[in-house]
C-alpha cells in the first residue's frame, strides 16, 4: 500500500501534466484537424503546376492538330500586274500571212494574270506519322518533368509536416520543465522560510523559466515559419492553431518506384531515339503530291496568245530528297550515342534511389526499435528526479544538480515523441519515393 506522501506526490502529477495537456488540448480543438495526405492532395489540386500540366495537354492538342494539317489541300492564290517596255514578237511578211493564213498579234505590253495553287499530299514516307508520335514524346516528357517537381514537392511537405510535429513537441517540452520549476518555486520558498535554502535558488528558478520562455519563443517562430511554408506549398491556409493529425503505421514491402516520373522519362526518352531514328529513314523516302494550277488573264500557258482567258494545268509532283542517304549517318550516330547517355544515367538513377530506400529503411527500423524503449527510459528519468526533487526540497542537493535530473527526464519524454513521430514519418517518406500518395489521387 502506498504512503501518504506517494498518493500526494502521485496526485501533483496529475495535476500538473492535466495542467499542461489539457489547455494545449483545448486550444487544438480550436483549429482545423489536417493529414498528411490532405495536404499532399491539396497542393496537387492548387499548386501553380496543376495549372502547367494543363496548358501542357493544350499545347499537345494543339501540336498535333498543326501536324495533321499536312494533309489538308494547300491553297494559294496569286494576283499579278505588270507592264513592259517591251515584248516578244515575230515578224512575218503580209504576203506569207495571207498565203498561209497565219495571224499572229503583237504582243501586249500590259500583262496581267490571276492564279489558283491547289496541291494535295499523297504519301510522305510515314513522316507526318513519326513526327506526331515525337511530338507527343516530347509533350509527355515535359509533363513528366513537372509531375517531377511536384513530387519533390510533395517530400518538402513530408519534411515540413514532421518539422512542425517535433517542434510542437519540443514546446510541450518547454512547458513541461516551466510547469515543474514553478511547483519548485513553490517547494524552495517554503524551504527559504525555514533556512533550508537559499534565496538565490529561486532566483536561479526564476532565471531558468525566463531561458525557457525565451527558448518557447523561439520556438513559436520557428514553427510559425514552417507553416508559412507549408500554405505557400498547399495553397491552403494553415496556422498554428491547426491540428496535424500522425500519418498511419505502415509496413512498405517492396522497392518499385517504376512509377516515378523522373523514372518514366528514360523510357520515354529511349521511345523518342527510336522515333528519331524513324524519322531520319523517313527522309530518304520521296514525297508525291497531286497539284492543279488555274490561271486567268493575259497572257496565259500559251505565250503567243495575248487574249484574255483561262488555261490550267494538272499533275503529280515527286519530291525526293537525294542528300539523305549520305548526310544522315552523323545524325543517326548522335542519336544513339544520346540512347547509350540515357541508358547509363538510368543506371546512375537506380543507384542513387536504392540507396535512398535503404537509408529510409534503416531509419524506419531504428525508430520503431527505440520507441520500444522509450517508455522504459522515462519511467526511470521520473524516479530519479521525483527523488530529486524530495532531496531539494530538504536541502541535499543543489538545484543544479536538480536541473540536470529535470532535463534528462523532459529530453527521455521529448525523445519518445520524437522517435514516434519519425518512425511514422519514415514510413510516409517511403510511400512518397516510391510515389504511391500519388497513384491513389
Amino acid at each position: 500500500m502506498r504512503s501518504l506522501k506517494e498518493k500526494i506526490t502521485s496526485g501533483k502529477w496529475i495535476v500538473l501534466i492535466a495542467g499542461i495537456v489539457f489547455p494545449m488540448f483545448a486550444g487544438a480543438q480550436a483549429g482545423r484537424h489536417y493529414t498528411l495526405n490532405e495536404l499532399i492532395h491539396s497542393a496537387y489540386l492548387r499548386y501553380p503546376y496543376a495549372k502547367r500540366l494543363a496548358l501542357i495537354d493544350q499545347q499537345s492538342l494543339e501540336s498535333q492538330r498543326n501536324i495533321n494539317t499536312q494533309w489538308l489541300p494547300h491553297t494559294s492564290v496569286t494576283v499579278k500586274n505588270s507592264y513592259q517596255s517591251e515584248v516578244s514578237s515575230i515578224d512575218i511578211p503580209k504576203d506569207i500571212e495571207d498565203k498561209f493564213g497565219i495571224n499572229i498579234e503583237g504582243g501586249k505590253k500590259l500583262q496581267y494574270q490571276g492564279g489558283l495553287s491547289v496541291s494535295q499530299l499523297v504519301y510522305d514516307g510515314g513522316a507526318g506519322h513519326i513526327e506526331k508520335r515525337i511530338s507527343g514524346l516530347d509533350e509527355d516528357m515535359a509533363a513528366h518533368q513537372v509531375r517531377s517537381s511536384m513530387l519533390q514537392i510533395e517530400g518538402m511537405i513530408d519534411d515540413l509536416f514532421e518539422d512542425i510535429l517535433i517542434t510542437k513537441e519540443q514546446i510541450k517540452a518547454v512547458h513541461f520543465k516551466k510547469a515543474d520549476l514553478e511547483q519548485r518555486k513553490k517547494d524552495l520558498s517554503a524551504a527559504v522560510r525555514e533556512g533550508i535554502s537559499l534565496k538565490t535558488d529561486i532566483q536561479e528558478i526564476d532565471a531558468n523559466i525566463i531561458q525557457l520562455d525565451q527558448q518557447e519563443t523561439e520556438l513559436c517562430m520557428s514553427l510559425n515559419q514552417k507553416y508559412t511554408t507549408l500554405s505557400s506549398y498547399t495553397r491552403e491556409q494553415v496556422d498554428s492553431t491547426d491540428l496535424l493529425d500522425l500519418p498511419e503505421g505502415m509496413d512498405i514491402t517492396g522497392r518499385d518506384y517504376s512509377t516515378r516520373p523522373d523514372f518514366e522519362m528514360f523510357n520515354l526518352q529511349s521511345q523518342s531515339a527510336k522515333w528519331k531514328l524513324k524519322e531520319l529513314n523517313a527522309e530518304m523516302l520521296p514525297r508525291l503530291s497531286l497539284f492543279a494550277n488555274g490561271y486567268y488573264g493575259r497572257p496565259g500557258l500559251n505565250m503567243m496568245d495575248y487574249t484574255r482567258h483561262c488555261s490550267g494545268i494538272v499533275g503529280v509532283s515527286l519530291t525526293w530528297n537525294i542528300d539523305a542517304f549520305y548526310n544522315k549517318a552523323h545524325q543517326r550516330n548522335l542519336i544513339n550515342i544520346n540512347d547509350e547517355m540515357t541508358r547509363n544515367q538510368r543506371s546512375i538513377y537506380e543507384i542513387d534511389m536504392n540507396r535512398k530506400i535503404d537509408n529510409l529503411n534503416t531509419d524506419w527500423l531504428k525508430n520503431r526499435k527505440l520507441e520500444d524503449s522509450d517508455g522504459e527510459i522515462i519511467k526511470i528519468r521520473s524516479h530519479i528526479k521525483e527523488v530529486a526533487a524530495v532531496q531539494l526540497k530538504s536541502g541535499s542537493i543543489t538545484l543544479t544538480d536538480y536541473l540536470i535530473k529535470l532535463n534528462d527526464e523532459a529530453q527521455a519524454i521529448i525523445n519518445k515523441s520524437i522517435h514516434h513521430i519519425e518512425y511514422l514519418m519514415d514510413g510516409a517518406k517511403i510511400r512518397t519515393l516510391l510515389n504511391r500518395n500519388n497513384q491513389e489521387m
